[in-house]
């Protein structure tokens, strides 16, 4: 086990609520080892004039890549590097051999494979699954963490945020003399580039974060830009939209709308850099339990799922069965994009490509063939 410094502060840890993480870690309690593909997506060639809100049936977002291309295949870190984390805990970090990066989207672990220390890791949480990533062992049970697990893989640090837990866990790894370092999760897209820039820094490789947060942002602008070229721009255009997160065997149907403080929800904020209208945010829904009259109400005419949330419920066909939802714009014309559970809501390397992909599936358009004007490329997300 390697030697760790640390010196805690006489302030309490800040514990951070991130509901869609534990709503994550819930997605897959079911088939928490299932890693896989989706069915084939829908044609992607360029679709008639006719207006997105009106497209009829369901199509999967898929990515264009199974796995996550590093930045470079051999990172020299410059170690030891003392951080700073979210719990207000000084750590020293003098070996990245053996790397856990645990929390409830993937984001972490997306970061360290983009960084190039894939190679390292040696264990994941429930929604790492890329190619290269999903037979590793697995290190919690059902949603939890497993600390029986962690230490068997004798990891020399974990990266981690307050999305998982229990937290008397990661306080075990700690005390068993292992740097633990809980970071500030990625809760909105623009806060990816600084997500990428502190697990950087904590890996002792702050210029190569440097390097990789000035390509990626340049992807995420050029990507945002262009969907925002091909999507309606009259508000009474624009794709009306709806997160709906399920599990049919547990007996489990959210709708996602705001946070319980009233500010944008995940959902919301993918939908809105999507160019479409997140309906349930649009009138104040607190994200909780799908009811037939609130969807009704807000008449969508798309579904946004996860792909095994949609086969948990038996499909469209079974989708529709569930009270409400078939007596909406969205229900009558089937109009359903699911993509997978592993990458639709994991703010890192891959968001431009995942933005992409449900982009294409919800208008039918290659964003490959798409050009920006000099004005739209300097415009980006704004």
């Amino acid at each position: 086990m390697p030697d760790v410094k640390v010196k805690v502060s006489t302030r309490m840890p800040r514990f951070v609520s991130v509901p869609l993480a534990a709503v994550l870690a819930l997605v897959l309690t079911s088939c928490a080892l299932f890693v896989g593909e989706g069915p084939n997506v829908a044609d992607r060639s360029l679709a008639s004039q006719e207006s997105p809100r009106f497209f009829e049936g369901p199509d999967t977002a898929l990515l264009k890549s199974a796995d996550i291309e590093p930045i470079t295949d051999n990172p020299e870190p410059k170690l030891p590097v003392t951080f700073m984390g979210m719990d207000d805990v000084e750590v020293e970090i003098t070996d990245t051999s053996r790397i856990l990066a645990l929390d409830g989207t993937g984001s972490l672990a997306s970061v360290v494979w983009a960084l190039g220390f894939g190679p390292n890791v040696v264990g994941r949480d429930l929604t790492t699954g890329w190619e290269s990533a999903k037979d590793l062992p697995l290190v919690m049970d059902n949603h939890t963490l497993n600390a029986e697990s962690i230490l068997e893989l004798n990891p020399t640090v974990v990266l981690t945020d307050y999305s998982v837990g229990p937290y008397d866990v990661q306080l075990q790894m700690r005390n068993a003399g292992i740097p633990v370092i809980f970071f500030d999760g990625a809760e909105d897209i623009d806060d990816i580039s600084r997500l990428i820039g502190d697990v950087a820094t904590a890996l002792g490789v702050p210029e190569l974060g440097d390097e990789y947060v000035t390509e990626f942002q340049k992807t995420l602008d050029e990507t945002i830009a262009k969907i925002h070229s091909i999507a309606p721009q009259k508000e009474e255009d624009k794709v009306r939209m709806v997160f709906l997160y399920m599990r049919g065997r547990a007996g489990v149907y959210y709708m996602y709308g705001n946070n319980p403080d009233g500010s944008t929800g995940i959902a919301g904020i993918l939908i809105e850099q999507l160019g479409g209208v997140d309906v349930a945010g649009e009138e104040n829904w607190t994200s909780g339990n799908l009811t037939a009259e609130g969807l009704m109400n807000l008449e969508p005419d798309l579904y946004l799922m996860l792909t095994l949330g949609l086969e948990s419920v038996g499909g469209v066909e079974g989708l529709l069965e569930v009270p409400g939802t078939a007596q909406t714009p969205a229900g009558e014309r089937k109009r359903v994009v699911d993509m997978s559970d592993y990458e639709m809501f994991t703010w890192g390397p891959r968001t431009p490509e995942v933005l992409s992909a449900l982009a294409e599936a919800i208008y039918h358009v290659d964003l490959d063939t798409v050009e920006l004007d000099e004005s739209q490329a300097k415009a980006g997300r704004s």
